[in-house]
């Protein structure tokens, strides 16, 4: 590899996708050797690419390369999976063997026979038991698995059927400092030890409809009231039911149309597209994602959920990052035939509620920052989907648009990176805190103390009324002239000037209350 007049040696990993010709996406930080005294770090197409100094060492083989790529580009076990099948095992045995003490090697070793079934010539080693990820670069179980043979430490947070990783780039580091619940629930306080108990229950749902109401529309179809309605329900149970096939199940049949229920997880391929028309004037099916075969998804599914149940009673990992990879697991292993995305997103108010000790039954309405930031949902699932639209190999029935899929790349499912999930989740939620919860609740708070207070001196009907209080709030209190004469029919200009001048009163009060924590009546 020549970049400008220098020279440079691929390694790691980035040598050997070249070198086994494999098709896999690029990492976030490729690997070089250079000619220069020390390391750095340069662009790299759309990543970028750790340049090691001339004195490093990497080998010549494939399995140099291979424990250098652990050393310097962690453990990815999505790599690993398909450079394990192009490795020759007598070969790997006699590299092991030549250093079984290391703890690279020892790393190798095990993640050999853990991926896939077979057993290496080598005795059982003798070294001290040391971790399989490093705890300063991964977030990792406190309870590990104990390996005899290698003496391998598994402290990864899922298991052999799903096993996402969350890496420690700074910007999750300081978000793991947060407890974003703890934040919502004082500003909650603050504004709930100001009104009375009424108010307060009608708050709190508020929260649960702008949650129901805004993870619809993110799918782009029928919002209809009977779908919200379902979504509802089933959202205001989040955390009461333990999570298994069972409770995904009854979700599912519970959110959509009666025809599209399923009995468990499904028995076909599917996927996430739509019917566009082509320039030739015919119909094709643009296509977006594609789940992994039905085949696997039983085990994956039971692999997502045992290692929802392993962290809960593990207990270190933060809520917030246990939330994502339920979450996005769940989702890209699509394990419905409808209804994935409303459930993707009702895990992380499920997976919160178990995580979390709160006084007050609340969500955070996370999908309508999602909605209004839809862009970068988009590209944190593209950061796996693109990759596996790009790697899977598909053939579609043009008759009944059916698919199947002639390649097997279960590991892009089985084993993501979900960082980048991770820290979407957490710049979503502490926006969604930040900025719309609290005018959230200080909405329906200002909404129910008008409307009570128009009740007592005027009778307009329900329809009229709860119009004038969305225009009067809209505008801070005031009726634009345009819009006066509606109401002409059941209350005159000059009382309207008057109940616009209550209005005005009440929010101002309403915003000085809720800051200095007087009770509200």
């Amino acid at each position: 590899m020549i970049t400008g007049s220098k020279i440079v040696k691929l390694a790691g990993y980035t040598y050997l996708v070249e070198k086994l010709g494999l098709s896999l996406p690029p990492l976030d930080l490729e690997l070089a050797v250079g000619d220069k005294a020390s390391d750095e770090v340069k662009p790299y197409g759309s990543v970028k690419i750790k340049v090691l100094a001339k004195t490093r060492k990497v080998g010549s083989n494939e399995f140099e390369h291979l424990e250098t790529a652990i050393q310097y580009q962690g453990i990815r076990l999505s790599y690993l999976v398909p450079i394990f099948d192009k490795l020759d095992t007598a070969l790997l045995t006699n590299f092991i063997s030549e250093k079984p003490q290391a703890i690279n090697r020892r790393c190798i070793w095990y993640l050999y026979e853990w991926l896939t079934d077979t057993r290496l010539e080598l005795q059982n080693s003798q070294s001290n038991y040391a971790p399989l990820l490093d705890e300063r670069y991964y977030y990792t179980s406190s309870a590990g698995v104990k390996n005899p043979r290698t003496r391998i430490i598994n402290n990864m947070i899922g298991n052999k059927q799903f096993c996402p990783i969350i890496r420690k780039p700074k910007e999750i580091i300081e978000c793991a400092k947060k407890d974003l619940m703890g934040m919502a629930q004082f500003q909650l306080n603050n504004i709930h030890k100001s009104i009375n108990p009424e108010l307060l229950g009608r708050s709190v749902e508020y929260l649960y409809t702008k949650e129901t109401k805004s993870s619809t529309e993110i799918e782009k179809e029928n919002t209809s009231a009977e779908k919200m309605r379902k979504f509802y329900r089933v959202l205001k149970t989040s955390g009461a039911i333990n999570l298994s096939e069972r409770r995904l199940v009854d979700i599912q049949n519970e959110i959509v149309r009666s025809e599209k229920r399923d009995t468990g997880f499904r028995k076909e391929e599917i996927y996430v597209g739509e019917t566009r028309r082509t320039w030739q004037d015919s119909l094709e099916e643009n296509i977006h994602f594609i789940g992994p075969k039905y085949e696997q998804v039983e085990s994956m599914m039971t692999g997502l959920l045992d290692m929802h149940k392993a962290l809960l009673m593990d207990n270190t990992l933060p809520p917030m990052m246990h939330a994502a990879l339920v979450s996005f697991g769940f989702v890209y292993i699509h394990p419905f035939s409808d209804g994935n995305g409303r459930i993707h997103r009702y895990l992380i108010h499920d997976v919160l509620k178990n995580r979390t000790t709160t006084d007050q039954d609340f969500i955070i309405p996370v999908s309508a920052t999602i909605l209004q930031r839809s862009k970068e949902y988009d590209k944190v699932l593209e950061s796996i989907s693109k990759p596996i639209m790009a790697l899977i190999n598909y053939d579609i029935d043009e008759a009944d648009h059916s698919i199947s899929i002639n390649n097997d790349i279960s590991y892009m499912y089985r084993y993501p990176d979900l960082t980048p999930h991770v820290l979407f989740l957490y710049n979503m939620m502490e926006a969604s805190i930040s900025e719309d919860l609290i005018q959230e609740v200080l909405y329906i708070v200002k909404y129910d103390t008008v409307k009570t207070a128009i009740e007592e001196r005027y009778d307009i009907p329900n329809k009229e009324l709860n119009l004038l209080i969305q225009l009067a709030l809209q505008n801070n209190g005031k009726i634009s002239k345009r819009k006066r004469e509606r109401f002409f029919g059941w209350i005159g200009d000059e009382e309207l000037k008057s109940l616009e001048a209550i209005i005005c009163d009440l929010l101002e009060g309403l915003v000085s209350d809720t800051t200095t924590g007087d009770q509200l009546t």
